[in-house]
Formats: structure tokens, C-alpha cells, sequence
């Protein structure tokens, strides 16, 4: 029966344990395997003593061999059975998040039929960056605000300043695709950076305008910021000009950062010296 049959089995295949021993004063497990276990005919041909008899038979007599295919190995993950599929991608002729855009519906249908499909590497890791730059992108704004509101004393004046923020983006954007090169996780910290720095021009801009009582007298204070905030601009765009369109090596890694910040500072120029002024005497109706 198939009880004795893998009693039989089991020392010759399967590392049975026959017995313990003490070995140099440690306990050692002592296990038997068929020495030709590995080869096809050994299984097929092994001779079996039948229970209270003398006769001997071979295995192939008193059993059928069904063949089906199996992994050599088993994997599991949270103690469900997994399948893993790894790729590496030539960049150069696609990325990542275009290479995921593609397989999606593949995917989809994957998932229709029951089966969970999980993305890893390159992938997982861009979505956990995304999501830790998002937070501290609102950390960020959150903790200016609060230094605006300190400084100003008035919660209208620090969003006028804020507002420049979100608007700055786009010359992040554009940027990039002059550069001809994606957003990736360091242009995103580029962008966290700039955050802090394009609202420095807008500051200056508001003290002075806030100033003013009538229509001209808003026009000369805020012809007085020109000079101030373009030299500031215009120095810190230098300064990362070597690294936007000259850098080499390493440096490259940091080029995407560059880019945000030294784009970003320049459109945010624009913003601060004519759609800032322009908001505020709109909304003061001067």
C-alpha cells in the first residue's frame, strides 16, 4: 500500500534521519540518502521487498509513474506561493514609468483572472519616493506659512507670497523638456529646495508694496524691488548654470536638481516682479 511504499522511500530519497550520536561532545543527526537518488532510472528500477514475504519486485511493478512538471524550488511571501518576473530595461531606449505605462492592461487582465500581480524595484521605489516627497513637500509649505504669518502678521499677505509656489512649477517643467530630460526623484527634490527660495524675492516685494497708499506711489515702491530681486535671481542662476549645461561624472546625478531650481528661480523672477504686485493690487483694489 502506499504507506509502506513511502516508508520504503522516504531513507532513499527524502534524507531520512536513522539515528543520533555524540560527536566531539556535540549531538549529530545521522540521515541516509540512495547514493544514485539523482538519476532518472534509480526510482524506476529500485527493487522492493514485499511486507512478510521473501519475494522482491521492482517499483515500477506495483506503481504508476505520472510525470508532471514542478518547480525545483518554491517560493513564498507572507505565506503566499509567488511567481517572480525580472527585467532590466536599456534605458536609452525606454524608461521606466513608460515601460509600466505599456504593460498596465497586461496587468489588468492579470488581475481580472484572479491573480495578484505586485510591482517591484525601479517601480515601487519611485512610488515611495513620490509619496515621501509629497509629504515634505507639504512640510515645507506648511512650516513657511507659519514663518510668514510671524513675520507679516497677517494671513492674506503670506498666501500672496505662497502663491508663487505652485505657479513656479511650470518653469521646472519647462526646463526639463529644454534640457530634454524626465522629472525624476531629483528634480523632485529640486522642486522641495525651490519651495523655500523663490518665496525669498516674493517677501521682499510684499514688504514694499504693503507700504503703499495709492496707485502711484504702489508703482515706485514696486520699481525700487527690480533691481534687488533681479540681481539675487540672476546671481543664484549662475551659480547653477555649471551644473545644468556642463556637468560631467557624478555630477550628473545632480543635474535633474539643478535644473528645478536654477528654471524655477527664473519664472518665479517673473512672477515676483509682475504677477505679484499685479495680485495684490488687484485683491487691495488699488
Amino acid at each position: 500500500n502506499e504507506a509502506i511504499i513511502s516508508q520504503i522511500l522516504r531513507p532513499l530519497f527524502l534524507k531520512a534521519e536513522i539515528g543520533k550520536m555524540f560527536y566531539e561532545g556535540k549531538l549529530t543527526r545521522i540521515k541516509s540518502e540512495d547514493t544514485g537518488k539523482d538519476r532518472s532510472g534509480t526510482l524506476h528500477d529500485l527493487i522492493i521487498s514485499v511486507p512478510n514475504s521473501l519475494q522482491k519486485v521492482k517499483l515500477s511493478e506495483v506503481v504508476d509513474f505520472i510525470i508532471l512538471p514542478s518547480p525545483a524550488t518554491i517560493f513564498k511571501e507572507n505565506g503566499v506561493k509567488i511567481y517572480s518576473l525580472l527585467a532590466s530595461l536599456d534605458k536609452k531606449q525606454i524608461k521606466s514609468a513608460e515601460f509600466m505605462k505599456e504593460i498596465t492592461p497586461l496587468l489588468k487582465r492579470f488581475e481580472d483572472n484572479g491573480i495578484s500581480v505586485t510591482v517591484k524595484g525601479e517601480e515601487k521605489e519611485n512610488k515611495k519616493v513620490q509619496e515621501e516627497m509629497s509629504r515634505a513637500a507639504v512640510i515645507a509649505i506648511f512650516l513657511i506659512f507659519i514663518a510668514l504669518v510671524w513675520m507679516f502678521g497677517k494671513i492674506s499677505l503670506s498666501l500672496f507670497v505662497l502663491s508663487t509656489i505652485p505657479l513656479s512649477v511650470f518653469g521646472v517643467l519647462v526646463g526639463h523638456i529644454i534640457m530634454q530630460m524626465d522629472l525624476t526623484m531629483p528634480g523632485m527634490l529640486g522642486i522641495v529646495g525651490l519651495a523655500g527660495v523663490v518665496v525669498n524675492d516674493g517677501i521682499i516685494m510684499i514688504d514694499f508694496i504693503r507700504k503703499a497708499e495709492n496707485r502711484q506711489e504702489f508703482i515706485k515702491l514696486a520699481t525700487l524691488r527690480l533691481r534687488p530681486i533681479l540681481l539675487t535671481s540672476i546671481t543664484t542662476v549662475l551659480g547653477l548654470s555649471t551644473l545644468i549645461f556642463f556637468a560631467q561624472g557624478q555630477a550628473v546625478i545632480l543635474q535633474p536638481m539643478a535644473i528645478s531650481l536654477g528654471f524655477g528661480i527664473t519664472w518665479a523672477t517673473v512672477l515676483n516682479l509682475l504677477f505679484l504686485p499685479v495680485l495684490y493690487a488687484s485683491v487691495k483694489k488699488i
